[in-house]
C-alpha cells in the first residue's frame, strides 16, 4: 500500500570507489546523480529539490556545481556538511522537503574525493588555541582533569573499541580482527568495492598498527566516490505505471541525532548514545524491532566501530 504521505526511492546510482585522478568531485557527483535519474526513468526536470553532501568539500557550493553539469533548473539546492552522516544527511534533507509537502520529487547526492588526503587527514594538525585546555575553546564548557582523548578518528575508535573491550569480557584484539576478515572477504564479491582483495586473520593482526587495537587491514581506506538517489512522494508515486510502484521502495525511518552533553564527550567523542538514540527512534518510528531485520549495512570506517555499533544497534 502506498500513503500519500509516505516517501519512496524510485532511483539509485553508486560509483566504483577508488582513485580518480582524471576526474574531480562534481565530475563523480554528476555521473552518479545522471544514473540515479536514469534508473528511476525520470529527468532533472521532474525534480522539485536538489541536494549534494560532500564534507572536505564543503565550501565548493558542490550542489550549484553539479547543476551546471546535469540541469539548472531553478530548483532549492541545499549544500550539507555532516561528517560520516553527510550523504544520508543530504538524502534526508530531500524527503524532508518531500514530506514538509514543498516538493514531490527530489535528488540527493553524496560524493566525496579523499585519495590524496591519507587516513589522519587534517585531524593531526595543530589546533592552536582550539584545544581541550583551560585557554582552549573546550575549557569554557568543562574542567580538564582526569580526561585523555583525540580528534583524530583512528584514535577515537581505537579508545571505543578498548573501552568496549573492557566493559565486555572475552572481547579483545583478534574479535576486532575477525570483523576485518569478514569484510575484506565481502569486498571480493561487490565490483564497486575499493579493494577486491581477501586477507587471512594471521595477515590483519600482523598487519602495521595504526591506533591499537586497529592495523592498517582494519581501517577503511581514504578514496573517491559517489552515490545518488531519487526519492519521490507517495502521493506522486501512485500516478506512475505499476511496473514503477513495484521497484520502489519505501523508506520507513529516518533519524538524526546529535552527541547529548557529557564532560568526558568534550574530549573523547561519545560514538555510541548519539547511535543507540537513533536505532532506538528509528525502530519506533518504523514500527520494528532489531529482531525484524533480515540485511543491515553498517558503517565500518574501522573494525571496532563495527564492532561496538552491533550493540548500539540492538543486533
Amino acid at each position: 500500500m502506498i500513503d500519500d504521505d509516505s516517501v519512496w526511492v524510485l532511483g539509485t546510482h553508486m560509483t566504483k570507489f577508488g582513485r580518480y585522478p582524471d576526474h574531480d568531485a562534481v565530475d563523480l557527483a554528476s555521473t552518479s546523480a545522471i544514473a540515479a535519474l536514469q534508473d528511476g526513468g525520470v529527468t532533472i526536470h521532474d525534480m522539485d529539490v536538489f541536494a549534494a553532501g560532500t564534507l572536505f568539500q564543503a565550501s565548493s557550493g558542490m550542489a550549484q556545481q553539479v547543476q551546471k553539469q546535469i540541469g539548472q533548473t531553478g530548483i532549492p539546492a541545499y549544500n550539507v556538511s555532516n561528517a560520516c552522516a553527510t550523504g544520508a544527511t543530504a538524502l534526508r534533507t530531500v524527503m524532508l522537503s518531500i514530506k514538509a509537502g514543498e516538493a514531490d520529487m527530489g535528488l540527493a547526492v553524496g560524493v566525496e574525493q579523499m585519495g590524496k588526503m591519507g587516513l589522519l587527514g587534517g585531524a593531526g594538525s595543530k589546533k592552536e588555541a582550539k584545544v581541550f585546555a583551560p585557554s582552549g575553546r573546550y575549557g569554557a564548557v568543562t574542567g580538564t582533569d582526569g580526561y585523555i582523548g583525540t580528534a583524530g578518528m583512528p584514535g577515537v575508535f581505537a579508545q571505543a573499541g578498548m573501552g568496549y573491550a573492557y566493559e565486555n569480557d572475552g572481547v579483545g584484539f583478534e574479535q576486532f580482527a575477525k570483523v576485518a576478515y569478514k569484510n575484506h572477504l565481502h569486498s571480493t564479491l561487490n565490483p564497486l568495492a575499493q579493494y577486491q582483495k581477501e586477507f587471512s586473520l594471521d595477515e590483519i593482526m600482523g598487519a602495521p598498527v595504526m591506533s591499537y587495537p586497529n592495523t592498517l587491514l582494519m581501517c577503511c581506506p581514504t578514496g573517491d566516490g559517489a552515490a545518488a538517489a531519487v526519492l519521490v512522494s507517495g502521493e506522486r508515486l501512485k500516478s506512475m505505471p505499476k511496473k514503477v510502484q513495484k521497484r520502489a521502495v519505501k523508506i520507513s525511518a529516518s533519524v538524526l541525532t546529535s552527541d547529548p552533553w557529557t564532560s568526558s564527550a568534550q574530549v573523547q567523542p561519545d560514538v555510541n548514545t548519539l547511535t543507540r538514540n537513533a536505532a532506538a527512534q528509528a525502530y519506533e518510528q518504523a514500527g520494528v524491532g532489531p529482531d525484524d531485520l533480515d540485511l543491515v549495512e553498517l558503517h565500518d570506517c574501522f573494525a571496532t566501530a563495527e564492532l561496538i555499533h552491533y550493540d548500539n544497534l540492538g543486533l
